[in-house]
């Protein structure tokens, strides 16, 4: 009995932190691609017997919009109206707005004041081969920082800042017909055009800095990219303002893609330095759908956990949690010695890598007392943690190797899940990450690099099949194999004991991504089978048993 009170308790309680989280009367809905939100609006005023008070568009191209409610009407009913505005043939998903908070804090320890950090992840060595900015077909590389703020005219991050030269700024214009009004260094997702400051918050300055702040001009801090464009989307506070942040990068990369690079911004990843804490993503549905949408128009999307010891897998988190391959998650390890910190989430299904936070100095609001006036200070938490690691993203577009995101632009997700692929598997072994995270190990941008060069030479390591599973096997047989290249031609060939050939296929190994082979066995006799992995003499040889 005690038990059973217990858990009445936690989900009363769970259930209040997440209605304190929701903004009264604020309604989020996507609609059905033949609905139209004239029509639909009216029939929710009438079926939660509510009146509105007026609507917004979050983001036309995926059908999301805001419909705010009498909040007088609302309190109390929260359930009801969901369950009701759910159940409207018309309407996908309705959900409620969210506030959310910054995800930093500062290091007690005041003289860490050098960027260990970069030191930490092999930066010195990566920028031997690129220091970022341009892929290696002449791309300007972009990276999206939502922010509450920021200062646009510190001098570490001015040079470096997106500018849409097609906008005229301040003239309350929409001069390149995008759909933005004066988005000419970003645009602020709280009023729907413009582009200034927000609200001029030095945490968005420092995850900025972090990103790309401008590196070898003698003067104050370098990011992980020394010349990547910045694009700082402002005054994202609210989940409905997240959404709609997020639609104006899907909107500007599109906008790349379909006009070759003629129009909108290579926009490769963006950033998430907030979030909310014990959040469950499946209250959140329409937030935790972008990343998807995002991933196949080619972005990247790097998120923030909580900064406090929980496992988020148990207790909730947004928008770590969310369900996506397009959405890396990081946590804090110390710049000092690469360990997880002590006050930072984790999460064996919901947290992928570790990438330094505490320790961390960088770009940050101009500090003027008696005695000093500086841009620099220290800066740390799962807020540093974050852009490091979409900073990474954007500097690995960046790399000396033609051909390794080519395919941007022509095959989007593609691309995407081979930058992702790279990062997983070039980690720094790290044990205090290991069963608590998804990867077990913290960012190296030197290994990265490193990795990405020896494909580029088309050496990827002795002719080999390094592993065949399951064996015995039923139906579907996984083939892992490496090359010594990728441009000379190949077979793989099966064999039964008594000579007999049962498969025979020549192929071209594939570049830059993992080689896998699966082949389905589900029609053969049973018995053992000799596989075969040719290349003009040379053979090596594999048994596998069919059940």
């Amino acid at each position: 009995m005690k038990r059973t009170i217990l858990s009445i308790l936690c989900v009363i309680a769970l259930t209040a932190y997440a209605y304190a989280q929701a903004i009264p009367g604020e309604l989020l809905i996507k609609l059905e691609p033949n609905a139209s939100l004239e029509a639909v609006v009216p029939q929710i005023a009438r079926t939660t017997f509510t009146s509105i008070k007026q609507t917004r568009t979050l983001s036309e191209s995926w059908q999301i919009y805001k419909v705010s409610l009498d909040v007088a009407t609302c309190l109390g009913r929260e359930d009801e109206i969901l369950r009701l505005v759910n159940r409207m043939p018309s309407i996908t998903v309705a959900q409620w707005d969210h506030n959310t908070e910054e995800r930093s804090i500062t290091p007690n320890d005041p003289f860490w004041i050098q960027q260990r950090d970069m030191n930490l992840i092999g930066l010195t060595r990566a920028w031997e081969n690129t220091t970022g900015g341009l892929t290696q077909s002449g791309d300007s590389i972009v990276v999206a920082v939502l922010e509450k703020g920021m200062q646009k005219e510190h001098p570490d991050l001015v040079a470096n800042l997106w500018r849409n030269h097609k906008e005229i700024p301040n003239n309350n214009k929409d001069d390149d017909n995008n759909g933005y009004i004066d988005d000419y260094t970003g645009w602020d997702a709280g009023s729907g055009k413009g582009s200034g400051n927000g609200n001029g918050s030095s945490h968005g300055t420092s995850v900025c800095g972090i990103v790309g702040a401008r590196g070898n001009e003698e003067f104050g801090v370098t990011g992980v990219n020394w010349s990547v464009k910045v694009l700082p989307i402002v005054n994202v506070v609210l989940e409905s303002e997240i959404i709609a942040a997020y639609n104006y990068v899907g909107d500007i990369r599109r906008r790349y893609n379909t006009s070759k690079g003629k129009e909108g911004a290579f926009v490769v990843a963006t950033n998430a330095s907030f979030g909310i804490d014990n959040a469950r993503a499946a209250d959140y549905p329409l937030w935790c759908m972008v990343y998807d949408s995002l991933g196949v128009l080619g972005v990247l999307n790097v998120a923030a956990t909580a900064n406090a010891n929980i496992d988020v897998d148990t207790y909730g988190d947004m928008p770590t949690t969310c369900n996506s391959e397009f959405l890396l998650t990081v946590t804090n390890i110390d710049a000092a010695n690469g360990k997880k910190v002590s006050g930072a989430g984790f999460g064996a299904t919901s947290i992928d890598i570790g990438s330094p936070g505490t320790g961390t100095f960088t770009a940050v609001n101009r500090i003027i007392n008696q005695s000093d006036t500086t841009w620099h200070g220290p800066f740390g938490g799962t807020s540093a943690a974050c852009p490091h690691t979409s900073g990474a993203v954007g500097l690995i577009y960046s790399v000396k190797c033609a051909g390794y995101v080519a395919d941007a632009l022509t095959s989007p997700a593609t691309c995407v899940r081979r930058v992702r692929d790279a990062i997983f598997h070039n980690l720094r072994d790290e044990a205090t990450l290991v069963g608590i995270t998804t990867q077990g190990g913290r960012l190296d941008v030197d290994l990265v690099i490193q990795d990405i060069m020896e494909l580029c030479s088309g050496t990827t390591g002795d002719l080999e099949i390094s592993e065949i599973r399951p064996n015995p096997v039923s139906t579907q047989l996984q083939i892992r194999y490496q090359t010594p290249d990728y441009e000379k031609k190949y077979a793989f060939r099966v064999f039964n004991l008594l000579g007999q050939q049962v498969y025979d296929e020549a192929f071209a190994p594939p570049a830059f991504e993992a080689k896998i082979k699966n082949l389905d066995v589900s029609n053969w006799p049973q018995g053992m089978y000799i596989l075969v992995l040719e290349q003009g003499k040379k053979q090596i040889t594999k048994k596998f048993i069919k059940i």
